[in-house]
């Protein structure tokens, strides 16, 4: 029998952490009279206030106050190796000693790209950016310009970055931009699709202007809706019977399900890929990878009238930047093995099944799943959630649009910071990674500190628990 459900935020929960994070808010009042909201990514936002970070070291960060966390948001992914892996900060700091920037090339960045031909199977020619969002609009760009057709396909729901174009149909309800500030004709130029729609797809492809088809390989926003099985194999074929690029959106998979990526894992290679977060070992970098034909239209031919009209421009004074590459070096030749992805994974399942049995345990609706390293977790009370015991009967029978959803408000904001008082944080409160800095003993109480926080969730109304 569940109990009632709160509709306002949770007194026991919010007054604990107010007390327990105080040093936190007194930053937040500062910020958010010098940044809107007081932070520089919306994701970061917690109600009443975020928790400020001063350090990190392998698994664990430590907020302004010396509270230890268990951390599995490590970067927004970007961290496999975890906080200041000592590959990785020496090769930083021996950089920062010789140059900080360049601007020129280096031996470093050339390394990187050899590495990364090496490791991914899409990549013949490498761009390196600064960022995922720059990644995908110059993806965007570069099929364009190859095609000479403007339409971009892309699946509803899928992230791309905060650029005009991934802002379409992006977030419900999909009649509308996911910002304000776009312009009304950018959405001329995409044309979305319902997630694993095959025929929608062969449907939007069928007029013959479209410059690409982009995707999340792994389902939109870190797995939050499964890939079904054969969907990529079944894309792959439909985009080369209408000989139209496909770039897959590999900023979250890229380097983490496999050294290859999603590509590698699922055995599907697109014609262009991007890449961010664990490219460069954490430090803030980017790329586009794909086929030499539609990479080389950056490249220089010496004709003027080509180079001018033609060509795809691309300028950033942080690509390739020393720094990252050194970073991306040393990581990348870490991570091309292979084995410290499948360390990573193995302790995402020990996660995933432990997190699963403390919601089992309590009656809640609701489940952890993801794939390889990466983890999402929904509950609830509603009648959305099924009560079933297994991930085959929770995927029959949940809807997407509830998985797309997921943890509802008030208790989703509850939830984060009752993370927070247990000593350890999901990013946003609903997914995160591992990374080879954590333990097997640093997921066990994890577990636990887990089913702790649930039940100051049921204590709090805020979610039923068993009779």
């Amino acid at each position: 029998m569940s109990m009632a459900i709160k509709t306002s935020a949770s007194p026991g929960i919010d007054a604990a952490y107010r007390e327990r994070f105080g040093a936190s808010a007194e930053l937040y009042e500062r910020a958010r009279g010098l940044m809107p909201s007081g932070i520089n990514h919306d994701v970061r936002r917690i109600d009443p206030f975020p928790v400020y970070i001063d350090r990190a070291k392998g698994a664990y960060k430590w907020d302004v106050q010396g509270n230890q966390l268990t951390d599995y948001c490590v970067g927004h992914g970007a961290l496999i190796l975890g906080h200041s892996h000592p590959a990785v900060l020496a090769a930083m700091q021996e950089q920062i000693s010789k140059v900080v920037h360049a601007a020129a090339p280096t031996a470093l960045e050339v390394r990187w790209a050899e590495l990364i031909t090496e490791m991914v199977p899409s990549a013949q020619r490498v761009r390196f950016v600064l960022s995922g969002t720059e990644a995908t609009m110059l993806a965007i760009r570069l099929v364009r310009a190859a095609s000479g057709k403007d339409v971009i396909v892309r699946v509803d729901g899928h992230f791309h970055g905060w650029h005009d174009t991934a802002m379409i149909h992006w977030l419900p309800p999909f009649d509308r931009p996911a910002s304000a500030g776009v312009a009304a004709d950018i959405a001329r130029g995409v044309r979305s699709i319902p997630l694993h729609d095959l025929e929608a797809l062969e449907e939007a492809l069928r007029p013959g202007d479209v410059a690409g088809v982009i995707m999340e390989p792994d389902g939109p926003v870190v797995g939050t809706v499964p890939v079904a099985d054969g969907y990529l194999r079944s894309v792959r074929e439909i985009t080369q019977r209408f000989d139209v690029p496909l770039i897959f959106d590999e900023v979250v998979t890229g380097f983490r399900l496999a050294p290859g990526g999603a590509q590698q894992y699922f055995g599907v290679v697109p014609d262009m890929t991007t890449f961010a977060k664990a490219i460069a070992g954490g430090a803030p970098s980017g790329a586009v990878v794909g086929r030499a034909d539609l990479m080389d239209n950056i490249a220089y031919t010496g004709d003027a009238q080509h180079d001018r009209f033609s060509r795809v421009a691309h300028m950033g004074t942080y690509s390739a930047h020393p720094v990252a590459a050194a970073a991306g070096v040393a990581a990348l030749e870490i991570l091309r093995d292979g084995s410290v992805q499948d360390r990573a994974a193995e302790l995402a399942d020990r996660l995933r099944d432990g997190l699963n049995a403390r919601i089992r345990e309590r009656g809640i609706r609701g489940r952890a799943y993801g794939r390889r390293s990466c983890f999402r977790i929904i509950v609830g009370d509603d009648e959305g959630l099924p009560d079933v015991d297994t991930a085959e009967e929770f995927f029959a029978t949940v809807s997407n649009e509830r998985l797309m959803e997921g943890t509802r408000q008030p208790l989703k904001t509850a939830l984060h910071k009752a993370w927070f008082l247990e000593g350890f944080d999901f990013i946003a409160g609903n997914h995160g990674w591992l990374s080879i800095a954590h333990s097997d003993d640093d997921v066990d109480t994890t577990v636990a500190a887990f089913g702790r926080s649930l039940d100051r969730a049921i204590d709090d109304g805020l979610i039923g628990g068993a009779a």
